[in-house]
């Protein structure tokens, strides 16, 4: 009587451990490679630096500094183009990415084996082709980026199509089970049936939604090792979901909000405002002149600075507002149960913040950033989310006209 419930549970922890490899390879494969081609694109983005230090001071370390970050991104670009799951449109992205590394590559290594330096226009013609070089090839890993993002939304649905299948397959083999435990006998139901349904109700629960749910069955037994295997599952899944959730709202540089977050904030903000007849306003920020940083610095600095103003945004408004990157060097915050006259003293403290902060980019040299900031307050200024923010970005443009500042980001400032 016991071998045919023995095989069933033999059977049912198998088919759980094959499932756990399933979604494990669904979910973790588009994630690894998400994270090496932003692993490359950081890396070679960060070359221009010591290029550039080697040009302006002429110190061997510097261009040792290069050669090594050189021979690692050779080493990564080739390891990722070998990967059998690359599609033909990630293939073809990889290959014209690595080519302009390869083109940048070569024109810094010739310029950082150079005796004498040529002539500043020539010189300077060589430095800006090399950074559109690396430019060209941060953008082609942008586009495999956005490929994987979007790969991993879809493979998140299929995970869960495959935990569905995978609880059903379950629920039946529990249910045969159950069935036989019944023909056992009382003293076989006492040790098999109710450990069963536990573990029934634990796949029940889980496959509800409450993926943070285990079993606490102690046994060595199969059964045991059955329950381990849902709890390894269980585990596995609950952290595959948080990545997607966290990945699908969150832009990648800042660790903010994303557009598309904000919306649906802003959307919960104006049901929650009538209801409780409160306001609330919108801010939108802007980097003045920010064309400056990238075209004269690289792409590197101009990331340190969006980061820069995201962190000084998010430290000067309260834990209960809501802060995104709108896009570019555009940021938004939501500032709730807050009316004009709050979100204007909000608005010059975060201007004061960054404005009076320059940003340290080493060897002793400061830049300095100045932004622009717009707002608009519901529902004063507008009644529906599309109208409250066509009132802040006109309000954002007014503010540019109005204060003319002088373009100051990129301005050095030497302690």
């Amino acid at each position: 009587m016991l071998l045919p419930a023995a095989v069933l549970m033999f059977s049912a922890y198998h088919a759980i451990r094959g499932n756990i490899e399933t979604l494990t390879h669904i979910v973790d494969a588009p994630l690894d490679k998400l994270l090496t081609t932003k692993k490359i694109q950081s890396k070679v983005l960060r070359t221009e630096l010591p290029f550039h230090l080697y040009l302006n001071r002429g110190e061997a370390a510097d261009r040792e500094s290069f050669i090594r970050s050189s021979v690692d991104i050779d080493i990564m670009f080739e390891n990722l183009i070998k990967l059998k799951t690359n599609t033909t449109q990630e293939l073809e992205l990889l290959t014209s990415a690595y080519d302009e590394w390869n083109s940048a590559k070569t024109l810094g290594e010739s310029l950082l084996t150079l005796n004498n330096i040529p002539e500043n226009n020539i010189l300077t013609a060589k430095v800006d082709q090399y950074g559109r070089h690396l430019e060209r090839s941060a953008s082609l890993l942008d586009g495999i980026v956005l490929n994987l993002q979007e790969d991993i939304k879809n493979r998140r649905f299929v995970a869960q199509e495959s935990e569905w299948r995978s609880i059903g397959m379950l629920t039946l083999v529990f249910g045969l089970g159950v069935m036989l435990a019944l023909f056992a006998g009382l003293s076989l139901g006492q040790s098999v049936i109710q450990p069963l349904r536990r573990l029934e109700k634990s796949i029940k629960r889980f496959g509800k939604g409450e993926v943070s749910v285990r079993s606490n069955l102690q046994s060595s037994d199969e059964l045991g090792g059955l329950a381990n295997a849902f709890n390894v599952l269980a585990e596995r899944y609950e952290h595959i979901q948080n990545e997607l959730n966290y990945l699908s709202v969150h832009d990648t540089l800042t660790g903010l909000f994303d557009r598309s977050k904000l919306h649906e904030e802003v959307n919960m903000e104006i049901e929650r405002a009538k209801r409780y007849d409160r306001s609330f306003s919108l801010l939108f920020i802007d980097i003045n002149d920010f064309k400056t940083v990238n075209k004269t610095y690289g792409r590197l600095v101009g990331d340190s600075v969006l980061c820069s103003v995201a962190n000084k945004i998010s430290s000067t408004v309260r834990p209960t507002d809501i802060t995104s990157r709108y896009g570019g060097d555009e940021f938004a915050v939501i500032l709730s149960e807050t009316d004009a006259v709050g979100a204007s003293e909000t608005a010059q403290r975060i201007i004061d913040a960054i404005e009076n902060d320059p940003l340290n980019i080493g060897d002793g040299k400061k830049l300095t950033i100045a932004i622009n900031v717009g707002f608009s307050t519901y529902p004063n200024d507008a009644d529906s989310d599309s109208a409250l923010f066509a009132v802040t970005d006109h309000s954002l443009l007014e503010y540019k006209i109005k204060s003319r500042k002088t373009p100051r980001l990129g301005r050095i400032i030497n302690d």
